[in-house]
């Protein structure tokens, strides 16, 4: 909860400027939805897959930091 006399406006301006990019790659036969956070690793947002196994992967668990020099 946010208590101000200020307008809403001036209040969160500036927080709408950042939005993350998210990039599709495919690894080990599935595909994935990462966000870059440099030129070598990205961060693994989403998997999509048919294979049940990929799910179980601990290296494409959402939220894990891959290389993408693979």
């Amino acid at each position: 909860m946010l208590w101000t006399i200020m307008p809403h406006e001036v209040v969160m301006e500036g927080n709408d400027t950042f939005t993350p990019t998210y990039t599709e790659i495919q690894r080990k036969g599935c595909t994935l939805i990462v966000e870059p956070l440099d030129m070598s690793t990205a961060k693994v947002i989403r998997i999509i897959s048919t294979n049940p196994r990929s799910y179980l992967d601990p290296e494409f668990q959402p939220g894990s930091i891959i290389a993408l020099t693979k």
